[in-house]
Formats: C-alpha cells, sequence, structure tokens
C-alpha cells in the first residue's frame, strides 16, 4: 500500500523540517568510516586503500572558520597484513559551520601517520588539502570529507621506478554530535 509508505517516508524527514532556534554549537565530536587511497601508475591505473574509522573532534570559530582534528585506525583494504593508524589536523573557511543546516568547506592542514606491516614500522607526514559538505540539525551533523594529501612519504616506501605514487586520497563519513 503507497499510502502507508508515505506516511513513513514524511516522518522520516520530519526533523530535517522542523526548525530549532539555531543558535551556534562550536563544538562537534564524532565517529565515521576513514579510507586512505593510494594511486600508482604502472601499465595501468592501480590503486591500494586502506579502510577502518576515526574519532574526530571540530571547533568551530564562528560559521565561516574552523579547526578538525581527526584520529583513525586503519587494517583492512587490499593491503594484506597492513595495520595503520594516525591523525590529521587542518584548519577550514566555509559557510554554515555553526549554525543549522547545509554547509561546505576548504582548507588545509597537515597528517602523520604510521604503517605496521611484516616489513616493520613506517611512518608518513606531510601535508593535506581537504574539504567537505554536509548538514548541521540541533544536535547531529553529518559530514562528507575529501582529501588530497603529499605523496613524498608515501612514494619513498610504496613507490617504484615507473610506478609512482602519484595521489594519495582520503574519504571520509562522520556522525557527530553538536555541543
Amino acid at each position: 500500500m503507497v499510502f502507508p509508505r508515505t506516511i513513513l517516508c514524511l516522518l522520516l524527514f520530519l526533523p530535517l523540517t522542523i526548525k530549532a532556534d539555531n543558535q551556534s554549537r562550536n563544538f562537534n565530536f564524532g565517529i565515521g568510516y576513514y579510507s586512505l587511497q593510494l594511486y600508482d601508475e604502472e601499465w595501468s591505473y592501480n590503486s591500494n586503500r586502506l579502510n577502518g574509522v576515526a574519532l574526530s573532534g571540530l571547533y568551530a570559530m564562528n560559521d565561516a572558520f574552523s579547526v578538525r582534528g581527526n584520529y583513525y585506525d586503519l587494517n583492512s583494504g587490499d593491503f594484506a597484513d597492513t595495520d595503520a593508524s594516525g591523525y590529521e589536523i587542518l584548519a577550514y573557511y566555509g559557510r554554515g559551520m555553526a549554525t543549522q543546516g547545509g554547509k561546505w568547506y576548504l582548507g588545509a592542514g597537515a597528517f602523520s601517520e604510521k604503517w605496521q606491516d611484516p616489513l616493520g614500522e613506517h611512518k608518513f607526514n606531510g601535508l593535506q588539502l581537504g574539504g567537505g559538505f554536509g548538514y548541521n540539525w540541533d544536535r547531529i551533523a553529518l559530514d562528507l570529507m575529501l582529501g588530497l594529501r603529499d605523496t613524498g612519504d608515501y612514494d619513498q616506501y610504496l613507490g617504484r621506478p615507473g610506478a609512482e605514487i602519484n595521489t594519495a586520497g582520503v574519504l571520509s563519513i562522520l556522525l557527530s554530535a553538536r555541543f
């Protein structure tokens, strides 16, 4: 029956239509999915991926400026027997970061991570460009973030002549509580 499905859909989207006092909430703490993907170029375009979970904290100074820190733990994906963990800190400029409604942001920062594999421990550090978009409800936020990393350290460890690491990309989807 179509009528109950329509009612159910309307009830699910009701929180999106209820407008609260729209006060600024400057702190977000959340958890989500995190993926790091490295691309190299050999005869064909190959990629390697690590997936896992991220913990995130954000401080929005106002609707236009914020700072976000993410800690992530990656241990599955295309790299067999490889665990990785690290953190990234980024400063963002955008719109809608402290109040309710849609938001977008662009920024830059740095990352540091450690990989543990059968050959030992390896550390990677560098700069990162990032951006994202999402939506802030009264007490909950949802973000989709993308990032591009400096490939220098990755290429020293993983690259081979003719198959250098030419792109390191990050994808993260976070669900946060707003305070």
